[in-house]
């Protein structure tokens, strides 16, 4: 993309989220603020959305990820994560949807400055407010640190986080992808969402073709696909960065599972998918529990010694507490013994 201008990438997603809105009536994916914030009418939505026969591949697999990204999202809030970061955010509207506002959840939309600027004005246009709990957060993943420009605007590195980085990691260099999963891995208890592509010989002949004209499009101003991962080397990747508890979906179930809601889908294969992927404490950190848990249990035994109730091993009559402390202790060892990222 231009230096001082916002990703004309960023407007097909959002083109096709609101042609799901239109033409699906939002059934995989229902965001009310897709048209008002995009800024154009369903005249040229639909124009949009109609203007190549290909074009609802697409639109089913924009709004698949989107709708796979917020089910998880909504998993990992329930399991307590407070910090959400959308990197890429575009023309994103979670914020303004998020359902989580009472729990006390902080939202970090990451993107280049002059995406972000553009959006401050779609918003003002359509008249949305920034909800109290949204920071933007301006960063060029090329170039910036990620890591100085969230904690700079209050990212919390202690404390665990969901990820959702959708439509970024295509247009980014190995390195830039590396770095960042680099960093979503320093914070334990981490989850991502993101997509990749594979080479184009996994995409059937007719989606090759319209992948052809759209990297002669990207090229005319200056934005381009920058890598492309075979699904094993993508599993590799992941694990090498302690992603080891990861779901890889590809196109195929993304069709299965939603295909029907999308009108006028044609057939083709397409080397598409999305990815959750959760970050575990690394062997050292899982010692570190273990020891808290053996600690406890001296600690349990000790008081039930106090308290005149004698420790006894499993099966047998002894204080229910110990016995718990026990299992934990062990279940926590025997992961720790098959641990596959080491």
């Amino acid at each position: 993309m231009k230096p001082n201008e916002p990703s004309r990438m960023a407007l097909i997603p959002a083109r096709q989220r609101a042609a799901h809105q239109v033409l699906d009536h939002g059934s995989i994916f229902y965001d009310p603020f897709a048209i008002n914030i995009l800024g154009e009418g369903e005249k040229n939505v639909l124009q949009f959305a109609n203007e190549h026969p290909l074009a609802s591949i697409g639109r089913l697999f924009i709004t698949a990820r989107s709708r796979i990204a917020e089910d998880a999202l909504s998993g990992a809030v329930e399991r307590g994560i407070r910090q959400i970061v959308i990197l890429g955010a575009g023309l994103d509207t979670f914020a303004l949807r998020s359902p989580h506002g009472a729990r006390q959840i902080r939202i970090y939309e990451v993107d280049h400055p002059a995406t972000q600027a553009w959006k401050r004005l779609r918003l003002a246009e359509a008249q949305l407010a920034l909800p109290p709990w949204l920071i933007l957060v301006p960063v060029d993943f090329e170039r910036d640190h990620l890591r100085e420009t969230l904690v700079g605007a209050g990212f919390q590195e202690n404390s665990p986080a969901f990820f959702s980085w959708l439509g970024v990691v295509p247009y980014l260099r190995q390195e830039a992808i590396g770095s960042i999963l680099d960093y979503i891995a320093s914070i334990e208890n981490s989850e991502v969402v993101f997509d990749y592509m594979e080479p184009p010989q996994s995409f059937s002949e007719e989606i090759r073709e319209l992948i052809t004209e759209r990297t002669k499009q990207l090229e005319k101003i200056d934005e381009r696909w920058a890598s492309r991962f075979e699904p094993a080397g993508m599993a590799a990747i992941l694990r090498s960065h302690g992603f080891c508890d990861f779901e890889d979906i590809n196109f195929q179930e993304i069709r299965s599972r939603f295909g029907r809601a999308v009108q006028g889908l044609p057939p083709g294969q397409a080397g598409l998918h999305v990815v959750h992927a959760k970050h575990q404490p690394s062997r050292q950190a899982k010692r570190r529990v273990t020891s808290a848990q053996s600690s406890a249990c001296q600690t349990a035994r000790e008081r039930s010694s106090v308290q005149g109730t004698r420790y006894a091993p499993f099966g047998r009559t002894g204080d229910f507490a110990i016995q718990n402390c026990r299992r934990s202790l062990l279940a926590s060892r025997a992961v720790l013994s098959g641990w596959p990222c080491g």
